[in-house]
Parts: structure tokens; C-alpha cells; sequence
């Protein structure tokens, strides 16, 4: 999307269209060593997929995804690390280990891999440790790395590191921490699915102590800063640096007060999260802009060193040519005009945003944030976190360019009144993820696909369409009921929105889950049944087979019309293991996408077999079956083997039919 197009955007929110999308029963896991058949025997905590929906880059603490070639130093274990697995192949392949302890006493010896970050192919991927991985990285504190994953792993190349000096590869120098943590000095660091560009040669990342960064004579420029390493240039850029007061121009010295960062995929922008904000950017008479006050800002670095660093939102609009330069105002919560902006207070003044960071589209312009002020001039909305969307365009007055997505509500109902954890966006800038316990969304500006969860419990995964202007929960159970465990904070999307990587303590997102900790998983939007459904074929009782799936389980599918409204399925599997189909439809007042019918069986034995599945509709609708003669539907096949875990699924159209061959429609028997 271009940034001219951020009215009809506002437009196409406020007055959303039926949008077809469909996350379907449980997950893939990708914190799996399919070639072993094993599960992490630790915790995953994070999953950051890439662009093209390939390659998942994890962190784990499993200690059993390690090559049989790669065992652990002596004396010494290795607590998981950085992963990546591939969906199409099922490999999983190490990154960089991850923390270090001693084996006789669990000592902890050195903070290893953390927060990666993947670039569209997946063939970089970005991180922070303490682990000196090229030869010039002497020192103890956390650094910032890339790893190139078409370089083995112990040959040069592998490693590129990032916390370097402008010009050169010289490693970044900083300032001991006041209180000693040997192999965890504090350095550089990143912020985890949103440090590196599209193309893995931009990364962003902060100081946490003071450095000599971008290339200071000595160890004096203060902690906080955000930086932009060129990995083909050779440089490092200060992003957090001060404005002229009198001329408005910005200047070389460093700001800071940064707590996190996120990068475009593009490599152009830059959005984080930080205080001393008035030395960065501008603020209008009557403002007062408090040092350790949390602020979203926003630079599109990509411009020069004279592009200036902006607010993405705020009580104040700077960036409408309506307010007229000089004007002091009293910025309370209610007055309206000009130089007031979209909320009634600083993003942070209600509710903490120490721990989130604005969302990028691809190109930079297109912000989603989470505030708990609420819109001017509403005073008062809630406690919670909510979600809004700007653009960033020149031109456009904050104002202009805000929508509000989200609203939380006064009172302590978790349905309407939950907080939104974390969100994300697809490079095309029309996909957010999202994760809440609220399973109820008060405004008109997102309809609510699907059924909701009956009673709010686990923190849940949820996906915006900002062009279809619906919301839709994106977690179920294999079994098409509701997780039993909550959603980790920090999904992360595929470019085009239609993969989700995320965390889960769910054990029942696939079959076979038993590790009893938190495992990482993608869904797939699926097309919603009723609109892409073909024509049926003529005659009933017509067969079709499909096999499935590449890299994976092969089965196949054989569906049969029978008496009565009733599909048969017959399903080839290779070994033992459970079976489920589930038929979804256009059904019910209102007609909107149901399920019909489900059926689940179990395969025994070490060989090929067959297995029979029975899918006849529910009673609710086989009044309706009766009235129309027939129903159209999607039916979803799983298969999951008993050893391993390893899952097949096809999807395939069938219809649910009274009349069967001799022209009169079967009564229900």
C-alpha cells in the first residue's frame, strides 16, 4: 500500500467487507527433529518465520536437536540454541548454540543465541550472544551476529558480526557493567523477528551499556543508542540522534534512551521504542516532554542523515500544517484541533509499553502500535493495551492517519476488557497478528470471523485482515475444539500474511504433543469453504483421490456419496496413527462457514492401510440438507503417525447429497 491511500484505508475499516480466510484444526510444529522423530525435550519460546513461508528460525533449550557430529564441549552442556527449520524438507538444522553451563555443578559459564531475526529467504538469520564466533570478538559482552546458513558452520563466513565500528569490522568496545556478570557482559543487542532486512544486509540493533559506537575515539557514547549496520558497506549508522533545537536539523550526537527496535523489510526505516524523545524530535509549545517518558518513534533512515525522527502517535500533532508553527496549547484530554493529536495521552502514560515495539509494513509507512490511551476525545477506555494503525506518509497529520482497531472496555469482563499481548505485520502491510485472552471485540471497525471462544481462558493467536477489515482466531485444537494453554507473545508472518509462526504451551495443537512444555508452530490460512468450492461433478457417488504431502506422511483420500446425506472417506496411511476429518460449509441463519460433520478414527500396525471415515452432517443441519437437496463443503483430512508426531493433511471439496443415483431425495431414516 502507498501512503496516499491511507483515507480509503481508514475507509475500508470502518466498513469492512466478508473476507475469506480459514486457519483450519491444530498446527505444524517446527520444534521437532522429524529425522529422529523427537520433540524438544525443552522448552521453544520463539519462532520467527521467513518472508517466503519457508524456513522457521527458532529458540530452544532442547538439548536433543543436536547433530550426533556435535556433541557438547567436555565437561560442558549446552542449553538449545538457534534453529532453523524447513517446511518443506522437515530439517532442522543448528544456528548457533545457545547458553553454556558446567555439567558437574549446572553452573551457568556463558549466555548464548538469543532473539533471532530471519531474512526473506532464510538464508540469514540475525542474533545476539555472548559466544565469541568470529576471531576478532574478544571480549565477554554480548555481541550481534548474522549467520549465513549456506556456510557450514565452522567455516569462514559463517559468522558476520554485526556490533562492529563504522568502516571496518572492528568489534564494538564497552563499558564494564557496574556489577560484574562473567559471560553475560551486557553489549548489543537485538530485537527478536524484526532485526534484519528483507535481503539480510541491514540490522538493527541497541547498546545496552555504554560503547564507542558508530566510531567514537573512546568508550563514551552513552547506552541506548539504535544503530543500522550495512553489512555489504561496512558501516554502522546512529539512528537515535539528537535535533537542533533552533534549526530543526538533526545531528550526529547520540540520544539514546532506546529499548528496542524494529526494522523494515525494506532496510528504510526504522521504529522503536524510548525515551528522550525531546531531543529527537519535535514537540509543540505546552508539551512537556519528560526525559523517562516511553515514546514509539519512527525514522526512515534510508533518507540520509537529514531525515528527521518523528512521533507515531501521541496527545500532540506535530505533523499537521494546521497548527500553526509558535501556538501553545494546554494538551489535556478532551480539548480538539489542530495541534492535538489521535490519543488523550502519551502512549505510555496509562498502561506500560516497556515491553512492545511498533509493527513495520515492508516499506516503513504502514505502523500498527498498542496504546492504552484512548482516542481523543474519549477519556477513558480501559486499562488494557489496544491496537491502532497509522500511516506515515509525508503529508498526512497524525490524525488523518489513525485508525483505531481495537477498544478496551471498563470493567473487569476478561471477553471485552483483556489486554493485547504483542502484534506483528506482513511485509505487505495487510496482515497483523495478535495475541489476547478477549475474545470479543467491541468495535465495528474488525468483524469477527468464525465462532468465538464460548468463555475467555488461555491467551490466544488472532489475525487482521486490514483490507477485509476482519479479525479471526487463528489457534484450535486438532480435535476443533478449544487450546488448553496459553499463546506466547511474538507471532511472526510470512510477507503475503499467509503463515504464522508462534509459541505455544498448547498440548493440543497437534496429535502426539507430549513434551509438556512449549513448542513452537505455524498455521496456513486456508480459503474459506463457499467461496472457492467448485462445481460439484455430475452423478452422485463420484470418487476423486488425492495423495499428499511432499516431505512428509503420503496418504490418500477416496470419498464416496452415500445414503442419507452421508460422505465416506476411505484414507491410505502408512502406519499407524490418528485419522480425523472435519467437513466445513456454508450453513446455519446466518449463513456463514460451520462444521458439518467430523469423524475420527485410528490406524494400527506398521504398514499401509486403509482407514474408513464417516461424515454425516449434524443434526442441526440436515434440516437444511433436506430443504436444499444438497450441501457443499471442505473436507480436511489429518493424519498424524503415532511415532514422531509427523502430520499429513489434504483439503478437498465434497458435497452432502439426499438424492444418490435414482432421482428421489432419501428422507432421514
Amino acid at each position: 500500500m502507498r501512503w496516499g491511500a491511507a483515507l480509503a484505508l481508514a475507509f475500508v475499516l470502518l466498513f469492512p467487507a466478508t473476507a475469506s480466510a480459514f486457519y483450519g484444526y491444530g498446527a505444524q510444529i517446527v520444534s521437532a527433529d522429524f529425522a529422529r522423530g523427537e520433540q524438544g525435550d525443552a522448552a521453544t519460546v520463539f519462532a520467527a518465520i521467513s518472508a517466503d513461508g519457508r524456513y522457521v528460525a527458532i529458540q530452544a533449550r532442547a538439548r536433543n536437536f543436536f547433530a550426533d557430529d556435535d556433541p557438547d564441549p567436555p565437561g560442558k552442556y549446552r542449553a538449545g540454541g538457534i534453529f532453523r527449520f524447513d517446511l518443506a524438507s522437515k530439517d532442522l538444522e543448528k544456528v548457533a548454540d545457545g547458553d553454556l553451563f558446567d555439567e558437574a555443578t549446572n553452573s551457568f559459564i556463558r549466555r548464548g543465541a538469543t532473539n533471532p531475526s530471519i531474512s526473506a529467504d532464510g538464508r540469514y538469520i540475525a542474533f545476539a550472544t555472548a559466544e565469541s564466533l568470529v576471531p576478532a570478538d574478544g571480549n565477554d559482552h554480548v555481541d550481534v551476529y548474522v549467520r549465513d546458513m549456506n556456510v557450514t558452520s565452522n567455516a569462514p563466513g559463517a559468522y558476520d558480526l554485526v556490533s562492529a565500528r563504522d568502516g571496518g569490522d572492528v568489534p564494538a568496545s564497552y563499558d564494564p557493567a557496574s556489577v560484574p556478570t562473567p559471560g553475560s557482559e551486557p553489549g548489543s543487542d537485538v530485537s527478536r523477528g524484526v532485526a534484519i532486512s528483507a535481503d539480510g544486509r541491514k540490522v538493527a540493533f541497541r547498546t545496552d551499556v555504554a560503547s564507542d559506537l558508530p566510531a567514537s575515539g573512546a568508550v563514551d557514547v552513552p547506552a541506548g543508542q539504535i544503530f543500522v549496520r550495512d553489512r555489504a558497506a561496512d558501516t554502522t549508522t546512529l539512528v537515535t540522534a539528537k535535533r537542533d533545537p533552533g534549526t530543526g536539523a538533526m545531528t550526529v550526537a547520540p540520544a539514546g534512551g532506546a529499548i528496542g527496535a524494529a526494522l523494515s523489510a525494506d532496510g528504510s526505516t526504522v521504529a522503536w521504542t524510548g525515551g528522550n524523545a525531546g531531543d529527537q524530535t519535535r514537540f509543540l509549545l505546552g508539551e512537556t516532554p519528560e526525559p523517562s517518558f516511553l515514546y514509539y518513534l519512527w525514522r526512515r533512515v534510508g533518507d540520509g542523515p537529514a531525515a528527521p525522527t518523528r512521533r507515531i502517535t501521541g496527545v500532540a500533532d506535530p505533523d499537521d500544517p494546521a497548527c500553526p508553527p509558535g501556538k501553545s496549547s494546554n494538551f489535556d484530554q478532551t480539548s480538539t484541533g489542530s495541534c492535538y493529536g489521535p490519543l488523550t495521552d502519551q502512549e505510555a502514560n496509562r498502561t506500560s509499553i516497556s515491553g512492545q515495539l511498533p509493527a513495520l509494513s515492508g516499506d516503513g509507512y504502514t505502523v500498527a502500535f498498542l496504546t492504552g490511551s484512548g482516542p481523543r476525545p474519549l477519556a477513558f477506555t480501559g486499562p488494557g493495551l489496544d491496537l491502532f494503525v497509522t500511516r506515515m506518509g509525508p503529508g498526512l497529520s497524525r490524525k488523518q492517519a489513525t485508525v483505531e482497531l481495537t477498544r478496551d472496555t471498563v470493567g473487569t469482563d476478561a471477553a471485552t476488557a483483556s489486554p493485547l499481548g504483542s502484534i506483528a505485520m506482513s511485509a505487505d502491510g495487510r496482515y497483523l497478528a495478535l495475541t489476547t485472552v478477549r475474545t470479543e471485540f467491541v468495535l465495528p471497525a474488525l468483524q469477527l470471523l468464525g465462532e468465538p471462544r464460548p468463555v475467555p481462558g488461555p491467551r490466544e493467536l488472532y489475525v487482521v485482515d486490514l483490507l477485509g477489515g476482519t479479525i479471526e482466531r487463528a489457534t484450535r485444537s486438532y480435535a476443533e475444539g478449544d487450546i488448553g494453554a496459553d499463546v506466547l507473545n511474538g507471532p511472526t508472518l510470512s510477507a503475503d500474511g499467509s503463515r504464522i509462526a508462534f509459541a505455544s504451551f498448547a498440548a493440543d495443537l497437534f496429535f502426539g504433543d507430549a513434551n509438556q512444555t512449549s513448542d513452537a508452530f505455524v498455521v496456513e490460512r486456508q480459503p474459506e469453504p463457499g467461496s472457492v468450492l467448485p462445481t460439484p461433478p455430475p452423478g452422485a457417488g463420484a470418487e476423486s483421490t488425492i495423495e499428499a504431502s511432499a516431505g512428509g506422511p503420503q496418504i490418500a483420500v477416496r470419498a464416496r456419496v452415500r445414503k442419507g446425506g452421508v460422505v465416506e472417506l476411505l484414507v491410505s496411511v502408512p502406519a499407524a496413527g490418528g485419522v480425523r476429518a472435519a467437513a466445513r460449509g456454508l450453513a446455519g441463519r446466518p449463513q456463514r462457514a460451520r462444521t458439518l460433520a467430523t469423524d475420527n478414527a485410528r490406524a494400527r500396525g506398521t504398514k499401509r492401510s486403509t482407514v474408513k471415515l464417516i461424515l454425516r452432517p449434524v443434526d442441526r443441519y440436515l434440516g437444511e440438507l433436506r430443504r436444499e437437496g444438497s450441501m457443499r463443503a471442505r473436507a480436511t483430512v489429518t493424519y498424524v503417525a503415532a511415532r514422531g508426531g509427523r502430520k499429513a493433511t489434504v483439503s478437498r471439496s465434497i458435497v452432502f447429497q439426499t438424492e444418490v443415483g435414482n432421482g428421489r431425495r432419501e428422507s432421514r431414516g
